[in-house]
């Protein structure tokens, strides 16, 4: 019986040694999967081809018998992203797109696909704070909207001068835990009686700080200061709108420029000020004549720090009139007349995008989708949008890195913003707040919190797939509703449930920041992994001034931290005797 058992196996193991070991799955391997050739310039990732069989073994297959292709996924204009030369990836344009390789042998053909992300920014969008402060507004309103903050104060020409500007900017930078902030100036232009544009080149003196010769200098002060804070300042500006007291206007009315309507005349747009019509450029024409890349340089020259920053606002910048759909130029947009409509406009666009980017700069806007050909979103382009689209499929493919958020859903009035999709996350716009008053700013903390908080953990994480109401994001995140709440998770450690929030914050070495909308008492929280080794910790209260030490060397038991926290309150909890400022 021995003897049968010992042959039985020696035939098995006769038979496995002449069984054929079959290739049964190829893989695309990169050194990098996301390149950035503004800030790595010259940058390239290579990639190999993995074959891996039947018995497990793995092995780098021969390059004669693979085909590698590179297909653009999605890009601004369709524009080729990368190229490929032997096995290295070169970044050509902005935006995604996929290695594909075939491998066809021993009567078997295998496919893999692989993802690259070129991302040709200055600035890291998903990792940044963005913000609008706005300063104030001339003009007599047509209709005076009284449920509209600006016209709550007492004059709307004035609601913050560059020097309260800074003391907002130092209160939010304490709110805010440091995080890397974008500030963007609403309203810093122009003279009294109406729009300037399509003039940049005065910052109005009503702004100035007493002792400045000019209102200039006091805005390149600012944002000199600001920096001292993890604060850029730049500016909010408009290349679309165009009104008969600025300077320029005679200028483009003579170069044809200013849109007209199909009988030839020049076109009125809106009328939100009295005695101040607002017309449209055509970017086309005024690309044509120079002037856009004139008015470009001539701002960067006039306030050199701009530059520093790396990041301008374009807002409406669109490509027809949304509420008629009209070109920006109809009577341009004739055959006979250039044929301008909304896709040559588009092209123009883009060559402006280019442009500031050869300047120095990254361009954000206000919207993706909204006042574009369809299925446009300048991805690749644009990195980071004020309104983001709640498209779940539009999501899953962009990753945030590439195109990065503001806020995707208002509230009531566009006085609030609310949340959107939480397991995607969305920021915060700092904008009404600042307008409901400037020295309080009431609900920072609390839309810093539920917003921006987790939307920032969240976008350092690849979205791997939406399946059944659940997110699923690398590194073993999931976001879902649980039990009727919302939920955050990795593993055991939970980093939200409703608006209980309790997030490691990323940008600094080892802080994690806890809030809660209702408050609680004595709830046990699960530490991350990462702090594993923290036997004790020291718990500040998030102020507008400096964190407040409420608990000092509080011990972490069995990886759980007891917490309570007052409604509305925030907290800042690092490792026991850590600097926290």
């Amino acid at each position: 019986m021995k003897k049968s058992l010992l042959f039985l196996v020696a035939l098995q193991m006769l038979f496995i040694g002449c069984s054929k070991i079959t290739l049964e799955r190829i893989e695309i391997q990169l050194d990098k999967a996301t390149l950035n050739p503004i800030q790595e310039p010259g940058v390239t990732a290579t990639y190999k081809i993995l074959g891996y069989s039947s018995n497990g073994s793995a092995k780098e297959l021969d390059s004669s018998k693979v085909a590698v292709t590179a297909k653009t996924v999605n890009a601004s204009g369709g524009v080729e992203v990368i190229k490929l030369e032997g096995n290295r990836v070169i970044p050509k344009e902005g935006g995604v797109a996929s290695i594909e390789a075939i491998y066809i042998g021993e009567g078997i053909t295998l496919k893999a696909t692989k993802q690259v992300v070129v991302r040709p920014y200055y600035r890291d969008y998903h990792k940044t704070l963005v913000l609008k402060l706005f300063m104030g507004i001339e003009g007599d309103p047509v209709v005076k909207d009284t449920a509209d903050l600006i016209f709550r104060h007492k004059d709307p020409s004035v609601i913050c001068t560059f020097s309260e500007a800074l003391n907002v900017i130092k209160r939010v930078d304490n709110i805010t835990r440091g995080v890397p902030k974008i500030i963007y100036l609403v309203g810093w232009e122009g003279g009294e009686g109406g729009t300037l544009y399509p003039d940049w080149s005065i910052v109005k003196e009503k702004y100035k700080r007493p002792g400045d010769f000019t209102a200039l200098e006091s805005l390149r002060w600012l944002i000199r200061e600001s920096r001292k804070y993890n604060t850029t300042v730049s500016l909010h500006i408009n290349m679309v709108d165009a009104g008969e007291h600025s300077p320029l206007w005679k200028e483009y009315v003579a170069k044809d420029i200013i849109g007209k309507g199909l009988d030839g005349k020049l076109l009125v747009n809106w009328k939100y000020f009295k005695g101040d019509p607002i017309y449209h450029v055509s970017y086309t024409r005024e690309w044509a004549e120079g002037l856009a890349q004139r008015r470009i340089d001539r701002l960067i020259d006039m306030i050199p720090e701009l530059k520093e920053g790396h990041t301008i606002h374009v807002d409406a910048f669109l490509a027809y009139y949304p509420p008629t759909n009209m070109a920006l130029s109809p009577w341009h947009a004739l055959k006979e007349h250039g044929g301008i409509d909304m896709y040559k406009e588009v092209e123009t666009q883009r060559k402006i995008f280019h442009y500031w980017r050869d300047k120095g700069f990254d361009v954000t806007g206000e919207g993706l989708f909204w006042a574009y050909p369809r299925g446009e979103g300048f991805v690749g382009l644009q990195p980071m949008s004020w309104w983001f689209p709640d498209d779940k499929n539009f999501q899953m493919q962009i990753p945030e890195r590439l195109s990065a958020r503001g806020a995707t859903e208002r509230g009531r009035g566009g006085q609030e913003l609310r949340q959107g999709d939480f397991r995607f996350g969305s920021s915060m716009h700092g904008e009404q707040i600042f307008l409901k008053n400037l020295e309080t700013l009431p609900g920072f903390l609390r839309e810093f919190c539920t917003m921006t908080l987790p939307w920032y953990y969240l976008s350092q994480l690849e979205r791997v797939a939406f399946d059944k109401e659940v997110l699923y994001y690398s590194d073993g995140v999931i976001a879902r509703v649980e039990n009727g709440k919302k939920i955050i998770r990795k593993g055991d450690f939970i980093l939200r449930e409703d608006d209980n929030l309790f997030v490691p914050a990323l940008w600094r070495n080892k802080e994690i920041i806890a809030y809660s909308e209702e408050g609680y008492r004595d709830r046990k929280w699960r530490m991350p992994e990462e702090w594993k080794d923290v036997k004790s910790v020291d718990i500040y209260k998030i102020t507008m001034h400096e964190a407040e030490l409420l608990q000092n060397n509080v011990e972490i038991n069995n990886g759980q931290l007891l917490l309570t926290l007052d409604k509305e309150d925030g907290v800042s909890i690092i490792p026991h005797d850590d600097r926290i400022n």
